[in-house]
């Protein structure tokens, strides 16, 4: 089995590099990085960390190394961004017109407080339009999976929240991104969703949820693979 998925072909724009780490996949920061990038054939020092928090800030990123408090990346530079997760979404970005890309990691509080209309709005300040902006919503925890409390339910529109027979409150997180993303601009068709739930496949991926504190992290990558050769 391979260590990883590779996304790549979702961007039919000609060497984006997109993919995610999976549970067998040595999990050793911070060279765990390192490794998943040079599997992807991208170079391993031009990787872009982020020290996640959970917030709803996203940077515009101009070199590689190490950026505080930050849950989203946009460049147009031939840099490699990269995230860690194990539940909330890694949202790809791609504008192959722009030459744009960005990754979000996106969990409930990210969501609830704007992290995808920053994003997105991010690209719109590189010269991207959202029209031509492809969004692949990687592995993550999904509405069958995931409870909250009432606090948290309160936070999002009612029609995303899904009431049990057991009194428990189940969020499609998937379901407000991508309402976000179209009141942002974004085609509805350019949305991919790979709909795999990390805590059904306990195989495959990680899960906080279902693991706790001792569980590990998936790594999601992006990167233009041939960025000097792309045609203008």
């Amino acid at each position: 089995m391979n260590h990883y998925s590779d996304f790549s072909e979702f961007f039919p724009c000609g060497g984006i590099k997109a993919g995610i780490s999976l549970k067998q996949f040595q999990y050793f920061p911070p060279e765990d990085r390192k490794k998943i990038v040079s599997l992807f054939e991208l170079n391993p020092e031009q990787i872009v960390i982020p020290v996640q928090t959970h917030s709803n800030n996203v940077v515009i990123c101009t070199k590689s190394g190490g950026i505080s408090n930050t849950d989203g990346m946009i460049t147009i530079e031939k840099l490699v961004l990269t995230i860690q997760v194990a539940d909330c979404i890694p949202i790809y970005l791609v504008d192959p017109v722009a030459k744009i890309i960005g990754l979000l990691h996106a969990g409930w509080r990210g969501i609830a407080n704007g992290i995808v209309l920053n994003g997105i709005q991010k690209l719109i300040q590189l010269n991207s339009n959202p029209q031509n902006v492809i969004v692949f919503l990687g592995p993550s925890i999904r509405q069958c999976c995931f409870e909250v409390s009432l606090d948290v339910a309160l936070e999002f529109d009612s029609s995303f929240v899904r009431n049990t027979r057991k009194g428990e409150r189940m969020i499609n997180l998937q379901g407000i991104v991508r309402s976000q993303l179209t009141d942002s601009g974004v085609n509805q068709k350019n949305i991919i969703d790979i709909n795999e739930c990390t805590f059904c496949f306990g195989e495959k991926y990680h899960s906080f949820r279902r693991e706790g504190k001792s569980a590990g992290r998936m790594i999601a990558i992006l990167g233009w693979k041939y960025l000097d050769k792309i045609s203008t």
